[in-house]
This record gives C-alpha cells, sequence and structure tokens, in this order.
C-alpha cells in the first residue's frame, strides 16, 4: 500500500491563510514525524553493527590468545631443546609474561589522568570558584 503522504494534491484555488497555516502544521508534523523514524532506524542499524563489531573483538580476542599461548609454549620448548629444564622454562616463560603485563599496567596507569576530563574540571571548579565569590561579596 503506497504511503499517502507521498502523493500532494494541489491545493484548492481558494484556500484562506487558516487553511495554508493548518496545511503547514501538518506538514510539518510529518515531517518530525519522519525525521523520528530515520533517526530510530539508524539507530536501530548503529546498535546492530556495534554488536557485530562486539562478537568480532571477542572471535580476534580468542585468536589473540590462542596465538599467544601458541607462541609461550614454543619458547618453552625452544628453551627445553637448548637445554634448560621445562620446569625452568616455563617459570621464564611465566616471568617474560608479569614483566609484559606490568609494562602495559603502567602504560595504562599513566593514560587515566587524560579520561578524567581535566579541562572542563578545572573550569568548571574555576566556575564554582568565581560564583561562591560572587555570593561572599554580595553577603
Amino acid at each position: 500500500m503506497p504511503d499517502d503522504r507521498l502523493h500532494f494534491a494541489p491545493p484548492p484555488a481558494a484556500t484562506g491563510v487558516f487553511d495554508r497555516l493548518s496545511r503547514t502544521v501538518h506538514d510539518a508534523g510529518c515531517l518530525v514525524v519522519d525525521h523520528l523514524e530515520l533517526a530510530a532506524l539508524e539507530a536501530q542499524r548503529a546498535a546492530d553493527g556495534l554488536v557485530r563489531i562486539l562478537i568480532a573483538s571477542i572471535a580476534v580476542t580468542v585468536l589473540v590468545v590462542a596465538a599467544w599461548m601458541a607462541m609461550v609454549a614454543g619458547a618453552a620448548i625452544w628453551a627445553t631443546s637448548a637445554g634448560i629444564s621445562l620446569p625452568w622454562a616455563l617459570v621464564l616463560a611465566g616471568g617474560v609474561n608479569l614483566v609484559a603485563a606490568l609494562a602495559v599496567g603502567m602504560w595504562i596507569r599513566a593514560r587515566v589522568p587524560n579520561l578524567m576530563f581535566a579541562a572542563t574540571l578545572r573550569q568548571l571548579r574555576t566556575d564554582e570558584e568565581m560564583v561562591s565569590d560572587e555570593i561572599e561579596r554580595h553577603a
């Protein structure tokens, strides 16, 4: 069934201001409804895309962890073939992993202050201080 909003009938020959205003308000309402429908459809499409990206990210993470475990196992086997006992090779691999985790953790910790909206908070504090100073002057 075709959408009746797409078929515009020619206006009658003698229309009053009220009729034109009424039609304009009706058309504006239809336009708002169309924009809201478009926004809802785009939001639904964005949500679907986000879910797909999250699922793919989980799959990539599982694959990367599996590859890392294979590399660590390969390094441990290589170390045993070089003459290191298996327990010491595993301790060495675990130690390297802990050092790498510590380095990444320190990198993350160094970036935490950037997540705090420092400039915005500084601006808000400045505004709050100005308001409190203004209140004290008038008291």
